[in-house]
Formats: C-alpha cells, sequence, structure tokens
C-alpha cells in the first residue's frame, strides 16, 4: 500500500490538466468508465499469466515443449510466445482479449492532497478461445487512483495485477479437454508399450549377436604381455594368455567394437611394435532404472591397443580375419550395431 501511494504521489506530480473539468465526484459509474477506458492500453489485454499447473498442462496438451518453444497447434490459435519467470509464466497472443471491469470498494485518503483509491476486480470476456481457457487465469484485480484538482476529482494512476483464479469452463469445453487428455493418454500408452516392444526386442537381438556359431580360425599371437591363443568367431574373439600368473581368458564380443584398425609405434631399444587399435563401447550405469541390459546403459566409445606385439605378420594376418568377422557381423546386426 505504501508503494502504490508513493507511485500515486509521483504520477500526481507529472499530471498535466486535460481540456475538460474534472469530476465532481467519483462514483462506481464513473470509476468504471475511466479503468475501463485506461486498461484497454494495458498489456494484460494481450498477455495471460499461466494457471498453477498451466505450463505443465500446456506441454501435456501439445501447446510447448518443457522448454516453454511453443508448437505449431499454439501459434495457430494466435499465440506469439510464452515467456517463463520466477514470479509467473505469461503467454503472449497476437489477438486482445476484452476485460470486464468491477469495483469492489472507494475510499478516500488524504496524503498531503487528497486521492481517491479504486479498488476492482477485472476478468477477460468469455469470448477468449477456448483452447487458451485452459492454461490461463480468469483475470486479476488493480487499483485506480483519482487525484482531486482544482477543477475537480480526476484519473491518476492505475496498478494491475493477476488473480491465481483459473479460468472456468464451460461443459463443453471441459467435455473437449477431457475427451482429448483421454486421446493424449491412450496414445501415450501406446507409445509406451511400443517402446517396451522394441527394447525387448533389441534386447533378444542383442543376445542372439553373442551366441558365436560360425568359428574364423585360431591364432597364435607372441604380445607383449605373453603368449595367446585368439580364437575369431561370428560373435567375437575368444582369448587365453599364458603370462606370469598362469593362464587368462577373455573375451570381446563385435557388439561391443565398433572399429579395428592396425597401428604401430616406437618402443624402449629402438624396437617397434605393432598393436590392433579398437574403438570399444565403454559402458556406464544409467542414472536410473538401471537393469544391466545393454540398452538400459549409457555408452561412450574410447580407442583401445590390444594385442601389442613386435610380429607385424602374425599381426596383420590375425587382423584381417577379424576386420572380416566383424564386418560381416556388422552386417548381419545393422539394427543394433553403432
Amino acid at each position: 500500500m505504501i508503494y502504490f501511494i508513493a507511485v500515486l504521489m509521483s504520477l500526481s506530480l507529472f499530471w498535466a490538466p486535460a481540456s475538460f473539468a474534472g469530476y465532481k465526484d467519483v462514483d462506481t459509474k464513473i470509476a468504471e468508465q475511466e479503468i475501463y477506458s485506461h486498461i484497454v492500453k494495458e498489456d494484460v489485454r494481450f498477455t495471460f499469466r499461466l494457471q498453477r499447473g498451466g505450463f505443465e498442462k500446456g506441454v501435456a496438451q501439445g501447446m510447448w515443449d518443457a522448454d516453454g518453444k511453443l508448437t505449431a497447434r499454439a501459434t495457430s490459435s494466435k499465440l506469439k510466445s510464452l515467456k517463463r519467470s520466477g514470479i509467473g509464466d505469461l503467454l503472449i497472443s497476437s489477438q486482445n482479449a476484452d476485460i470486464k471491469v468491477k469495483i469492489t470498494d472507494i475510499k478516500e485518503m488524504n496524503m498531503g492532497m487528497k486521492f481517491k483509491q479504486a479498488k476492482f476486480t477485472w476478468q477477460y470476456n468469455s469470448e477468449v478461445p477456448s483452447l487458451w481457457k485452459r492454461f490461463i487465469v480468469a483475470g486479476g484485480h488493480g487499483y485506480a487512483a483519482f487525484a482531486l484538482g482544482d477543477d475537480g476529482w480526476r484519473y491518476d494512476g492505475i496498478e494491475l495485477g493477476y488473480s491465481e483464479e483459473p479460468f472456468l469452463l464451460t461443459g463443453t469445453e471441459s467435455d473437449e479437454e477431457r475427451k482429448e487428455m483421454q486421446q493424449i493418454g491412450a496414445a501415450k500408452g501406446k507409445e509406451e508399450e511400443t517402446k517396451r516392444r522394441l527394447q525387448l526386442e533389441r534386447q533378444k537381438r542383442i543376445e542372439e549377436s553373442k551366441k558365436a556359431g560360425k568359428s574364423y580360425g585360431t591364432f597364435s599371437l607372441s604380445t607383449r604381455g605373453g603368449q595367446e591363443s585368439c580364437k575369431v568367431s561370428d560373435a567375437g574373439v575368444a582369448c587365453q594368455k599364458d603370462g606370469d600368473n598362469g593362464k587368462q581368458s577373455y573375451s570381446i564380443m563385435f557388439m561391443d567394437i565398433r572399429d579395428i584398425r592396425k597401428t604401430s609405434y616406437p618402443g624402449p631399444d629402438s624396437k617397434q611394435y605393432y598393436a590392433i587399435e579398437l574403438t570399444m563401447r565403454e559402458i556406464k550405469r544409467a542414472s536410473e532404472g538401471g537393469t544391466g541390459r545393454q540398452d538400459s546403459m549409457n555408452t561412450s566409445w574410447r580407442n583401445v591397443a590390444q594385442w601389442i606385439s613386435e610380429s607385424g605378420d602374425d599381426l596383420e594376418k590375425f587382423l584381417d580375419v577379424l576386420a572380416r568377422a566383424h564386418m560381416e557381423w556388422r552386417a548381419k546386426f545393422s539394427d543394433i550395431a553403432e
């Protein structure tokens, strides 16, 4: 209230008399007439505040996305943009809405000069597009000031605010929204069911791709870590390493390999080392809902030097077979290969 009075005082300092005389008094009729003549110039005619939960409802009904970007459905209904803020979300339209005003109280104040404060509520006309009504508040409240001058009472300023009251829908409008939400729910359920089915089908294909059925040969490799025996199949490669700690076995599935290539680099004592570089999947558990399945994990890729050896010829033969088997795997399982 103190802020409002200060605004009124500042407005009065810059008030310039108009050509017509002031009012002898300010009653409900005069206040409504003056407020209406000025409120039509205010932003509230084309700036609509979203009701509580209106943003989420708009996302669900395809009016805008989660970032507040309007969809074609919204723009075709003459909405221009959506502005999000900490004090409320506002819809901007290219079409003005008519407003009704109702005075709720008029009282006189004396703050060195006489003022009358007219308290009122305002409401959008029911002719607002029915689609908008689902998301916006019905109207708001405000104060208008009238200052007493030498020639009578004159309009001196207005302050507007939005209410929290949602726009009341007619029975027909409520039925239309309910039917639409049922259709959206059914479509979403169908979409989720399709997604689950595709996930199951993908998981079956992943498991199928890991089952070895065809052998491409076994290779003996002299690697820097010791002697290795590697068997290439149509699912991947299985190796057994003879190291200082005894025999160790490991497997690499083609599902987890995106690319295979030969590389080389200098080693100690001017030796030349060769290796097969694999672009391999690096798997991290999903942040939520992890099930351990391949398609429920977050995937990134990294390059790994494998089978480091001084013998380039043996590695070359192994690489040729491994690369061919991998290429055939990708052709067969192109629907799940990444």
